[in-house]
């Protein structure tokens, strides 16, 4: 039997194959630590960081995955919004039409056996994206005609809004009212054009 003791590492070639081949082992253990360190720990970290991008590719993909099958509702919200939108934006005069739109209460008023002692428009009032415009109204008459009148006006084509209304008997013994009122429509401020 061998004394592992007196081996020399400059003779490894003349030892015994069992001392050679726990030499050898020790070697490829040690060379396959220094590898996984240096080799694979570093690929290792590599999957992680892919495994993180996966994921968040995933939800990525998911979120979108979702706004593409919510896509045709989505449609046909805008396509609903946009139909209440022209419906609206036809119902408010363009500013070619407001002199019409006066005469058109004027005509409402006499058609109702009223007399105006005032009618006409006061000065714009900018609000977000529209243009608020007052309308000022007097008029003398019955009731049932003024009720009438304002019933007629509600039936315009056009937005005729009613906000300060005021009314009182012209003299204890008449029964004929004066009616004043500050009613208001509106405008679509013209779009903007960018011209950069």
């Amino acid at each position: 039997m061998a004394n592992y003791n007196e081996l020399d590492v400059e003779e490894i070639i003349q030892w015994p194959f069992p001392a050679q081949l726990v030499v050898l082992s020790v070697l490829l253990l040690a060379l396959q630590a220094v590898g996984y360190w240096w080799y694979l720990d570093e690929k290792r970290s590599d999957l992680t960081q892919l495994k993180q991008q996966e994921q968040t590719l995933k939800q990525t993909l998911q979120v979108k995955a979702n706004q593409v099958a919510a896509l045709p509702h989505m449609q046909d919200q805008l396509d609903e919004l946009s139909e209440r939108y022209q419906y609206l934006s036809q119902q408010l005069p363009m500013e070619k039409e407001l002199a019409t739109m006066l005469a058109s209460v004027n005509e409402e008023g006499l058609k109702n056996k009223l007399t105006f002692t005032r009618i006409d428009w006061g000065s714009k009032e900018n609000q977000n994206f529209l243009y608020r415009l007052p309308l000022n109204i007097e008029l003398t008459g019955d009731y049932d005609n003024i009720g009438q009148f304002s019933q007629a006006i509600a039936s315009l084509s056009r937005i005729i809004n009613f906000v300060d209304v005021d009314w009182q008997r012209v003299s204890l013994e008449s029964k004929t009212l004066h009616f004043r009122v500050r009613a208001f429509t509106y405008q679509f401020k013209p779009e903007v054009k960018d011209e950069s």
